[in-house]
């Protein structure tokens, strides 16, 4: 099984010997985020982190809480909520009492458009909003309309990257390729790119292999390193791809933007967030 969308660590610390992913492991989530703040002027210092309970979330949550110290960060709140709560109030004004430079929120979709909107209603103001999971994504947008603009999210790809493809189209022609197959659908974001790329390790792998038994094909799998417009798939003793960095996109004028890191940026961040009433 090559898969795509499942990041936590726990799904490839169990010794399976068949199991590989494609996408960066969850405790990677936000620390891009982490490490682009401590390259903005004035330095952010002060994290409040909200997640929910589930193994993925916890994960990327708990990556934080070890990586800030390292970047001259504290995480000044810890608080998780139940997977797929849609009623954070509570949560949002522990972070707001907390009076935190950086609002992080590790979940998904819905949870984030919901701290999101209780942050605007409880006039939780902070230098920067990020999620892991939830504003690549069209809905989020949609969902939040200008509100949505100066967040950040840690993404595993955008349609800037500039990797150089050994394998398979360059970025800028699977972008093409698939807003020519759906041209309704904008730009893929980071969860058709991995998904393609899950593909994409399967068939290298069975060309490898130069065969389907499946003892070879794993092999193969196991022996791959290759990069594609994704970035590089290869994997470690456990299946997980570590290899391949994260990186960091920001909503700017209703449009995702690649802010993090320089090398692959289209746009400068816009920082610090403005408050809730000089929007």
């Amino acid at each position: 099984m090559v898969e795509a969308n499942g990041a936590a660590q726990s799904i490839f610390n169990q010794g399976y010997k068949y199991t590989f992913g494609v996408l960066s492991p969850a405790n990677k989530y936000l620390q891009g985020v982490v490490d682009m703040a401590a390259t903005l002027n004035p330095k952010p210092t002060r994290i409040a982190m909200l997640s929910a309970d589930d193994n993925f979330s916890l994960e990327v949550a708990q990556g934080i809480v070890d990586y800030a110290p390292s970047k001259g960060m504290q995480v000044v709140l810890y608080k998780k909520y139940k997977n797929g709560a849609t009623t954070l109030t509570a949560e949002v004004q522990a972070a707001r009492g907390a009076t935190p430079d950086i609002v992080l929120n590790s979940g998904h979709l819905a949870e984030a458009i919901a701290i999101h909107k209780a942050a605007k209603e409880q006039k939780l103001n902070a230098k920067i909003f990020a999620y892991s999971v939830g504003p690549s994504t069209p809905d989020f947008i949609k969902s939040l309309g200008k509100d949505a603009n100066f967040v950040y999210d840690g993404s595993q790809w955008t349609p800037q990257v500039k990797y150089q493809p050994a394998f398979y189209l360059s970025v800028a022609d699977y972008v093409a390729a698939y807003k020519a197959k759906y041209p309704d659908q904008g730009d893929p974001d980071y969860h058709v790119a991995e998904s393609t790329a899950a593909c994409l390790a399967l068939q290298r792998a069975i060309e490898n292999a130069k065969s389907l038994d499946p003892k070879k094909v794993r092999d193969a799998l196991a022996a791959l390193d290759v990069t594609t417009f994704y970035g590089q798939i290869k994997f470690d003793s456990r299946g997980i791809n570590i290899y391949k960095p994260m990186v960091v996109e920001q909503i700017q004028d209703g449009a995702h933007h690649t802010v993090y890191p320089t090398d692959v940026a289209d746009k400068q961040p816009m920082y610090p967030t403005p408050g809730w009433d000089q929007r």
